[in-house]
């Protein structure tokens, strides 16, 4: 079976020197929160293990261990980034489903998308031939000049509806952070800001119900169709005829 992320027949975690996992919850496969990097580079990966768990000697985890020693020695300033034996252990339980929760995220993407392919007013989205996604994310782009509501009025309309979206993501550049720290303003990237304006996220997820889709679906044409600008026909009657 696939691997929940490939390109071109290689799993994502091999294609670059390092690769960077976010475990968050609502991640395709979740420890609840944490993550993980993968690297075929020995001399960072010998770093990354002095880091994760205060700068401590990597023999710091054999400490508890019958032939360990309460002793250690704090060789760098490092952090607290290392996964609970807890977490790591339903993160061994999701792996092994992994192949199937991919699969059955790829099921409602598809139906999503069959059935948002013929609204003018939407833009699904697209994955080249040459790889695979996990479809942790369903990403529905409205095309504004369509419609006589913006992308939060739209959302607006499907929360009335019961149906939960959200957004990803809002541009680093619009938040107060980088505007007070580096002096973006808005239109500093207008390819990010058009992009963000026109997009929100459906619900997508292995455990949703065959009605929920279809409520899901039902819900989002409705309101395309609610907001859909009309362009009146002006009919030309020939004085001559």
């Amino acid at each position: 079976m696939r691997s929940p992320s490939e390109y071109k027949g290689k799993r994502v975690g091999q294609i670059s020197e390092f690769t960077c996992f976010s475990f968050y919850a609502t991640k395709t496969l979740t420890t609840g929160e944490g993550g993980m990097i993968t690297t075929d580079n020995a001399e960072a990966a010998e770093r990354m293990r002095l880091m994760r768990l205060h700068g401590i000697e990597r023999d710091a985890w054999k400490r508890y261990r019958g032939d360990g020693s309460w002793f250690y020695e704090v060789l760098e300033a490092g952090f607290k980034y290392n996964l609970t034996d807890f977490q790591s252990a339903m993160g061994l339980v999701q792996l092994a489903k992994s192949d199937a929760m991919r699969q059955a995220r790829e099921r409602i993407a598809q139906q999503y998308s069959d059935a948002f392919s013929s609204c003018d007013e939407l833009v699904i989205p697209t994955v080249l031939p040459d790889r695979s996604t996990s479809w942790h994310l369903y990403i529905l782009r409205l095309r504004l000049d369509g419609l006589n509501k913006d992308r939060n009025g739209f959302i607006e309309a499907l929360h009335r509806r019961g149906v939960a979206c959200s957004v990803h993501f809002i541009p680093l550049h619009l938040q107060p952070y980088y505007r007070r720290a580096y002096g973006y303003q808005s239109g500093d990237f207008p390819h990010a800001e058009r992009e963000y304006d026109s997009c929100l996220s459906l619900p997508i997820y292995p455990g949703i119900t065959e009605t929920e889709i279809n409520y899901v679906i039902s819900a989002v044409l409705n309101i395309a169709a609610e907001f859909r600008i009309v362009h009146a026909v002006t009919a030309h009657v020939n004085p001559s005829a």
